[in-house]
């Protein structure tokens, strides 16, 4: 009997045996990529759904399956970041996942942590891959795939502000001062930083230079002039003006950031004489 049983069990192709087959697929919630992740200063929690099924074919193979489930056996998973872009960093809150094995599809959650640095390309094409594999189990086969979950970057509107020659100027009543502001892009896309002066003292003349656009790191300079009132007589005035500085993405204009405040002093010393240059010449 059993050398018979052996020749039919040779006999048999082998696709002809019932066999058990492990799926796994992971889901995330759209609306946690779907908003833009702020390099830096956010950390963002996106929730994982693993789900796993045993695929069978035949009566044989469904019955062994709720063998298992009956025993309480569990699909154990192994879930592991494989690739990610290079400015950021990623964690997984559970790295293994238990779930029963039934017939039916079941779940159990996760949970992955972002983390993105400054160089961050504002809203470019951010990626980490996820590999999540299964044992082989008695009669269910193995099984391995990767996801790849996708999410942009928000734009960081980040300057530094240098002023070579310091907030503190003295002139005379009929001289003009020029003050630059240097600024450098600590950003991570092409920034255009406007200029505004909000208050300017009633009889001076302040004017500043409206925009600049930033590539990368480089720096570039601003200028502000400022002339003090020329009335006739002695001058020994000193005013406080502050201008505002407000980055925002080159490409979008309305994707601004907070502003920056930076004020200069200009003090106006010594006699003003109006309209007398001409009498002193034909003196």
């Amino acid at each position: 009997l059993i050398f018979l049983f052996c020749l039919f069990a040779i006999s048999i192709p082998v696709n002809a045996w019932p066999t058990l087959n492990s799926n796994i697929n992971i889901v995330w919630g759209e609306q946690d990529t779907v908003r833009p992740v702020v390099p830096r200063d956010e950390i963002r929690r996106l929730n994982l759904t693993v789900q796993y099924k045993a695929d069978y074919g035949g009566d044989f193979a469904h019955g062994a399956i709720d063998v298992y489930g009956s025993k309480g056996l569990n699909a154990v998973i192994d879930l592991t970041i494989s690739d990610h872009s290079p400015w950021c960093s990623a964690d997984l809150g559970l790295e293994t996942i238990l779930i029963p094995l039934t017939t039916e599809l079941t779940q159990s959650s996760s949970s992955l942590n972002l983390q993105l640095r400054d160089d961050a390309p504002a809203y470019g094409n951010g990626y980490v891959t996820i590999k999540a594999s299964v044992n082989t189990m008695g009669i269910i086969g193995g099984y391995e795939k990767e996801f790849t979950l996708a999410f942009a970057p928000e734009y960081l509107p980040r300057i530094n502000v240098n002023l070579p020659e310091g907030t503190t100027k003295k002139i005379g009543p009929m001289d003009t001062a020029v003050l630059p502001i240097e600024v450098n892009n600590m950003g991570n896309a092409r920034t255009t930083v406007f200029f505004k002066i909000d208050d300017i003292p009633k009889g001076w003349t302040v004017v500043v230079t409206d925009d600049i656009t930033l590539d990368d790191s480089k720096a570039k300079s601003a200028f502000i002039t400022v002339k003090p009132p020329k009335e006739f007589g002695y001058h020994y005035d000193q005013k406080g003006i502050m201008v505002k500085l407000t980055p925002a993405r080159a490409e979008d204009l309305t994707n601004v950031g907070e502003p920056l405040y930076v004020t200069f002093i200009v003090q106006s010393r010594g006699f003003s004489t109006p309209g007398f240059e001409a009498i002193g010449f034909i003196g």
